[in-house]
């Protein structure tokens, strides 16, 4: 999907263009778009500065104000959602993180242990077996295969159990 440039906002099917001034670039919906259009015409250019999202770091002529513990942010559209339904929890907490859980879901550890398996059982196929009278480069395909197979499944149940954790620490936090 698309955002509007001007403020943010995700736009669906309805996106507006400056056609034929090049001058003015990206999408824009329709309110910005009159704004954008109304500043243009009046000075020949755009004097409408851009301002920076405090949350996603995205540089809009648009911004929505909200205060948060006694600080005021600009926020875009989508932020400013997120951040006023309490989705997000305060940036301006610092980093304050629950202490890492050291438990592993069993169905975690059942395919993180079979990945370790994988990436074993693929060397040793492939420094015991091929090195025999059977060498040949299917078997040495299969054993590299096998191997690198067995490093992304653990390295992917190791990602989803740390996305894990840092879910259920923000949780926590609230």
């Amino acid at each position: 999907m698309t955002s509007c440039s001007g403020c943010g906002q995700v736009l669906g099917f309805k996106k507006y263009k400056f056609n034929r001034m090049w001058r003015i670039a990206g999408s824009y919906c329709k309110s910005c778009m009159l704004e954008v259009g109304k500043d243009f015409d009046k000075h020949g250019r755009l004097t409408i500065p851009k301002h920076e999202c405090a949350l996603c770091h995205g540089e809009f002529f648009y911004l929505k104000s909200l205060w948060q513990e006694k600080q005021q942010n600009n926020y875009c559209d989508v932020c400013h959602l997120a951040v006023s339904s309490g989705a997000i929890p305060s940036i301006h907490k610092g980093n304050i993180t629950a202490p890492v859980t050291q438990k592993i879901p069993v169905v975690m550890a059942i395919f993180a242990g079979l990945g370790v398996l994988m990436m074993v059982l693929g060397l040793v196929f492939t420094l015991m077996i091929s090195p025999g009278s059977d060498q040949n480069i299917v078997n040495i395909m299969f054993g590299a295969v096998t191997t690198g197979l067995g490093f992304v499944l653990f390295r992917k149940t190791m990602k989803s159990r740390s996305l894990l954790v840092n879910k259920i620490s923000s949780e926590d936090l609230r």
